[in-house]
Formats: C-alpha cells, sequence, structure tokens
C-alpha cells in the first residue's frame, strides 16, 4: 500500500481590502496526494464556497440599552441610563493598531481624567477574553484608584480584525457602568465575523490585474486532521491524542502587520496567562528559518517558563509569521505543552513545506 501525503490548497489573491461588501470566501481544498506523483491527485472535499459578506463584525447590543443614531466614527451609538448617571457606550473601528495597547489605555485614561501608566501597570488593567467565535478579545477596565460611585470609568474591549482595531468601549459612573459589564460581556463573547478570509483574497471593487501569489499549499503532518475551524481562518487542522486535549492549529492571513511583532506576541502570550514581554525580549526569542521555497518565517515558542506565570493549564503556543508582499501570515499551534513538545517536530515539518504553486498564475 503507498503511503499518502495530505496536501492542502489554498487560493489567495493579495490586494490589501477594508473588508468591502460582497467579497467571497477563498475556495480550500483538500488532495489525499500519492508520494507516487504518477498516480492523479484526486480531491475529496470542498470546505468552502463562495458567500457574500456585509459586514466585518456583527453584534447585539443589550435590550436595555437605548440606541443613538451612528455618528461619522461610531459604528454603533448607545446609551443606558440609572439613578446614578448614564452609561454611554460606543463601537468604533480604525486601521492599524492605532499606536498600541498602552497607547490607547493612556488616551482613555485621560478622557476619565486619569494619570497615564506604564507597561508593568498596563498589564494589571486588560484581560484576554475568549469569544464564541474562537476569535479573542483584550479586556481593559479602567477605574479611579480611590473610586467612588460616580468616578467616571471605563471599560472596553479591542478586537483586530483585517488590519483593523475595533474598539467597543463603555464609560460613565462606576455604579452604573459595574450593572452593564455583564450584559456588555454577553455581547462581545457572541460578536460575529464576516470571513476575512473572503476580504484578504477577493478582489476590490474596480480591481484589475491584481496580484496573484498563486496557490498556498502545505502537507498535512501525520496524525493531524482537518477541523472545523471559524471563519476567521484559512485553514484549520486538530491534533487528537489519547491523554491530552485536541490541539488546534490554524491558519489565517491579513493585511499589515497588524499591530507590529511585540503587540501580536504580547497577545498570544496572554491568551496563555503569561506575561507581557517587551521588545527586547520578543526580539531574545524570535528564531527564524528559511524553508526550500524560499519563504521566510519568524517563530516563537511560548509557554510558561516560571511558576509565577499564571499559565495554570500549561499551555503552549507555536506560531510562525511570515510576511509577504503586504500581508501577514500566521501559523499557530495551541495546546498542551507536553503534546506541543513531541509536535514541535511536524510543526517545523509543515513550515518547511508551505509554498506557492505557480501553476496557471503571474508572479
Amino acid at each position: 500500500m503507498r503511503s499518502r501525503l495530505s496536501l492542502i490548497y489554498i487560493g489567495v489573491l493579495t490586494t490589501s481590502l477594508i473588508l468591502p461588501a460582497g467579497c467571497r470566501r477563498p475556495e480550500v481544498q483538500i488532495y489525499d496526494t500519492p508520494k507516487d506523483t504518477s498516480e492523479r491527485a484526486r480531491p475529496l472535499a470542498e470546505l468552502s464556497a463562495p458567500s457574500d459578506i456585509a459586514d466585518a463584525l456583527t453584534w447585539s447590543p443589550h435590550a436595555g440599552w437605548k440606541e443613538l443614531p451612528p455618528t461619522q466614527f461610531r459604528k454603533g451609538n448607545y446609551l443606558y441610563n440609572d439613578e446614578a448617571g448614564a452609561v454611554e457606550i460606543t463601537v468604533t473601528s480604525f486601521p492599524g493598531s492605532t499606536g498600541g495597547l498602552l497607547a490607547n489605555v493612556n488616551r482613555w485614561l485621560g478622557q476619565a481624567s486619569l494619570p497615564a501608566v506604564d507597561a508593568s501597570q498596563l498589564q494589571k488593567m486588560t484581560s484576554e477574553m475568549s469569544l464564541s467565535s474562537g476569535a479573542s478579545a483584550t479586556i481593559v477596565d479602567l477605574k479611579p484608584s480611590g473610586e467612588t460611585e460616580d468616578s467616571t470609568s471605563i471599560y472596553a474591549a479591542i478586537i483586530p480584525f483585517m488590519g483593523q482595531s475595533w474598539f467597543f468601549k463603555m464609560s460613565g459612573p462606576r455604579s452604573t457602568l459595574e450593572s452593564q459589564i455583564e450584559p456588555f460581556r454577553t455581547m462581545i463573547e457572541a460578536i460575529e465575523f464576516g470571513g476575512p478570509a473572503a476580504a484578504a483574497t477577493s478582489e476590490a471593487p474596480g480591481t484589475e490585474d491584481a496580484s496573484h501569489l498563486g496557490d498556498l499549499v502545505f502537507s498535512t503532518p501525520q496524525g493531524w486532521t482537518v477541523s472545523e475551524g471559524n471563519s476567521m481562518r484559512i485553514a484549520s487542522l486538530a491534533i487528537i491524542k489519547e491523554g491530552f486535549p485536541a490541539a488546534d492549529f490554524s491558519i489565517t492571513s491579513f493585511p499589515g502587520d497588524t499591530g507590529g511583532l511585540v503587540a501580536n506576541v504580547n497577545r498570544w502570550r496572554r491568551q496563555i496567562g503569561l506575561a507581557d514581554w517587551n521588545a527586547s525580549q520578543v526580539e531574545a526569542a524570535a528564531t527564524r528559518m528559511t524553508n526550500p521555497s524560499g519563504l521566510e518565517f519568524t517563530m516563537f515558542e511560548l509557554k510558561s517558563d516560571s511558576e509565577n506565570d499564571g499559565n495554570a493549564d500549561k499551555e503552549t503556543i507555536l506560531v510562525a509569521i511570515m510576511e509577504m508582499e503586504g500581508r501577514s501570515w500566521f501559523f499557530k499551534l495551541r495546546g498542551d505543552a507536553l503534546l506541543l513538545d513531541i509536535q514541535m517536530d511536524k510543526f517545523k515539518y509543515l513550515l518547511q513545506s508551505v509554498r506557492f504553486s505557480h501553476e496557471g498564475h503571474n508572479h
């Protein structure tokens, strides 16, 4: 019996978009390709079909909030009142990281007439929240140290998506704001994402002769299986081994650098309860490799290195970043630390196999 090697082909068009309407999801096809290339590859399944996308993010505000007309910058605009005062709930989005997490937090602190903080203080004000879609949000809770019921406070969620930073923010008297944290978090957890892969791989309206990288191809390591994933992903795989929770592998791609290397690494570290790194620590932890196709990756192994990291579940994240033609590609594996130690070579094997096919495309 011939041994077989699974390959995944993903059509990718590199145009920098901000989620236009009418985009299509990419076609992802899985082939069971024999090592004997004389035998023709046969398609097993098409994981996704073209679909229209109306909005980047959609959310359902709490029924008790009064909806106000949107403004030039506010995509969502709501108000909640009780005897103590009014809380304003807003939704905005801007390209890039708008200066980074620390800059945004200090801007909000200024709005609330609170003193600015440094990076070490920032960690005490932020946390990561997992959404039902599989994505994550950075939660920011800003309140005065000597707070009273009428002290102005801010509670916000930041979600990076398709090269944009989305800000969901509540501000108002502390007592009133606290009463709305639970419905606010319920709204955030249920946020639905339009297909970023579709926006990332579709032509902008009126664009002709767009640059085309070709089909992204990689070999699936033995024992890794295709999983359902979510709309933010180009591809999803799972590692299921007895005695371990399932490990999750994903490929995503976005325009630009999505906030930069330090911001991305610290976002992933917070997902598994690790403290932020400064720029020097990020650079020291980076390893770089070039695969046989000439594609360059920056790799990180993010795991607990002390008992004080707060990583109670002892999870590890292996991630590789590839930048090409104005886009960032993220190859990410998250799971039990011991399981990922065992799977490290297979993760690197997958990266070594990544290439862009040239058939039928201009380069």
